[in-house]
């Protein structure tokens, strides 16, 4: 029998699900130990703080997790050293350290993302900083969009004209620090004068890419494994943000263009689940995000359709009507881990 172990946090939590028993209870662990179980598997539910004393010196297991959004970022990089960790000791993490890293870190997303050589990076031509003075530093052909390391619903994602509206975004994106530095530094410019140069007081990973025009709305697609969700978000009134616009709908009418793109990326990137913010620009897909984990589950909990690819290679819709999250979560992890045997 195989065997699979879920980590979850200190709440007893696992993944993400918008219709949860209670807010932000994640999904059904019952269920899904369940699905697994009907499957063949052996599973093992470990808090993420012990998971280190009890796998340490075990064979390697297939591992899932859960991440975390919480303030700063504290707990999730407490998650992120317990699971790069096991990942080092041999333990198999589906999906991998790499793809928790860029939950929520659009920076690292982005890197991650560039490092799969995709078709539109050079329509993007993304650069990266820090502070103001990397993004003062950099020559660039306006307008432009910034984006914060972090953030849901494009509240980090801000459009610039021109450079002082870029410093201008970038100090509105950044602007919760810590007196304490202020203070400091004020000290260290009495202390030493002349004899120092000043550090950035306002600090915050962001990215800057080209601003792509005449896009009206974009899809959020979600895949597990070989199987699609799709819902097409349109803007915001006068905006070019579709993401958090409440302006959504499924359709039927999904360019295979789309799809195709889809199932390319999830096989590229070898993960059982990805999430994707995908538009038309020019006739080919682009795509602006992707999360392997723990993202928004609206798209698939109401959809009423999904689409698949039959035995002659083309895309069908299969009408839902009742969707269990945590069976296609279970069924994607599973076709994962025998596509690797």
């Amino acid at each position: 029998m195989n065997s699979i172990v879920i980590l979850v946090d200190y709440l007893n939590r696992f993944g993400s699900k918008q219709k949860s028993t209670t807010y932000r209870s994640g999904m059904d662990l019952d269920k899904i130990q369940m699905y697994f179980e009907e499957k063949k598997f052996k599973v093992d539910i470990l808090n993420i703080s012990e998971s280190v004393f009890l796998l340490k010196e075990k064979e390697p297991s297939y591992i899932i997790y859960t991440s975390s959004e919480d303030h700063d970022g504290k707990y999730k990089s407490f998650i992120e050293d317990v699971l790069l960790f096991l990942q080092d000791i041999g333990h198999i993490c589906i999906p991998s350290y790499k793809f928790l890293r860029a939950h929520n870190n659009k920076v690292y997303m982005e890197l991650l993302r560039s490092s799969f050589k995709l078709s539109d990076d050079f329509i993007f031509q993304t650069s990266y900083g820090a502070t103001i003075k990397e993004l003062e530093n950099k020559k660039l052909k306006y307008p432009v969009i910034l984006k914060g390391a972090t953030g849901a619903l494009s509240k980090t994602v801000l459009k610039a004209k021109n450079k002082t509206e870029l410093i201008q975004s970038y100090k509105k994106i950044n602007k919760k620090d810590a007196l304490k530095l202020r203070i400091h530094e004020l000290i260290r410019r009495v202390r030493h004068r002349s004899n120092y140069v000043q550090e950035s007081i306002i600090r915050g990973k962001s990215i800057i890419q080209n601003f792509i025009p005449s896009i009206d709305y974009d899809y959020k697609v979600l895949v597990y494994f070989d199987t699609i969700f799709v819902l097409k978000r349109n803007n915001r009134k006068n905006d070019f943000r579709a993401s958090g616009s409440g302006l959504f709908e499924y359709t039927r009418e999904v360019p295979d263009s789309i799809l195709n793109h889809a199932i390319a990326l999830r096989k590229q990137m070898d993960v059982p689940q990805l999430s994707l913010d995908i538009a038309i620009y020019k006739d080919q897909p682009i795509t602006f995000e992707f999360q392997a984990l723990y993202f928004g589950t609206k798209t698939i909990e109401s959809a009423p359709f999904y689409f698949k690819m039959s035995a002659d290679e083309t895309w069908q819709c299969h009408d839902v009507k009742n969707i269990i999250l945590e069976e296609f979560y279970v069924d994607s992890i599973v076709k994962q881990i025998k596509s690797k045997l």
